[in-house]
């Protein structure tokens, strides 16, 4: 989920920020940051929250709570807590961490890791677009994805598109995983593990690897997630216009 996550944020057209909200812990700072790091990596997500629960307005500080995952800057990375326990800390600050994130300029990419625990991050998917679903067409994965899927129709409502990122390493097709859970697929992704070490564990790129298939198909991930988003910002306004209509204004 990190890996995708992640090799999304690298392939997006524009200012985009990397939110690392997984309540298990971090992973790309120890992963794909590992030898990319300039500087201490400072306080991360752990930092802001805590800043935000003694001053709110620090949501217009967020950047200074990010690093570079490009060198042009336009992809952010918000690195998330080291140590499982601190998800507690979290608790509390997570619409105040919403918040930042609405004002951020720019599009934000939360990793949540798996969702349906008592510690799920509920505020973030309560203000997502689009929410994203990884998973292998496998029987294991196919099954458990059912109750986490019932979790997330009730938390975002009709508020957003639940989409499913196939990876395609299993025995069904995406269409039968489709058919199965009733969900849209939004793209296949090429199971290719040298080019997804690079994203995962840090490990060094080939020439070929951002022109690789496995990138290539997070670019179309990326197309579809944006192309869900403007469905639903329509909807948004459609929703808007016809109250304001049927008030009389």
């Amino acid at each position: 989920m990190t890996t995708s996550a992640l090799g999304l944020s690298l392939t997006w057209p524009g200012r985009v920020l990397l939110a690392e909200c997984d309540p298990a812990g971090r992973r790309v700072l120890s992963g794909f940051m590992a030898e990319r790091l300039r500087r201490p990596p400072g306080p991360g997500l752990l930092g802001l929250a805590m800043a935000l629960q003694n001053t709110p307005d620090a949501k217009d500080e967020l950047e200074e709570y990010t690093l570079p995952l490009t060198e042009s800057g336009d992809a952010r990375l918000l690195y998330g807590i080291h140590d499982p326990r601190h998800a507690r800390q979290l608790a509390p600050a997570w619409r105040g961490v919403v918040r930042a994130f609405l004002a951020w300029d720019g599009d934000v990419i939360a990793d949540l890791g798996r969702v349906g625990g008592a510690e799920t991050p509920v505020a973030v998917l309560e203000a997502a677009d689009v929410v994203v679903m990884v998973l292998r067409p496998t029987l294991a994965q196919v099954d458990a994805a059912r109750p986490r899927l019932d979790v997330l129709r009730t938390v975002v409502g009709e508020g957003a598109q639940i989409g499913l990122c196939i990876v395609d390493d299993g025995v069904y097709t995406a269409a039968e995983v489709e058919r199965v859970l009733d969900v849209p697929v939004f793209t296949e992704l090429a199971y290719s593990v040298p080019e997804a070490r690079v994203l995962s564990d840090g490990t060094a790129p080939r020439l070929t690897f951002k022109t690789s298939l496995l990138m290539r198909d997070l670019e179309t991930l990326g197309r579809r997630v944006r192309q869900a988003a403007a469905e639903v910002a329509d909807q948004v306004e459609q929703a808007r216009s016809a109250l304001t209509a049927g008030s009389g204004r």
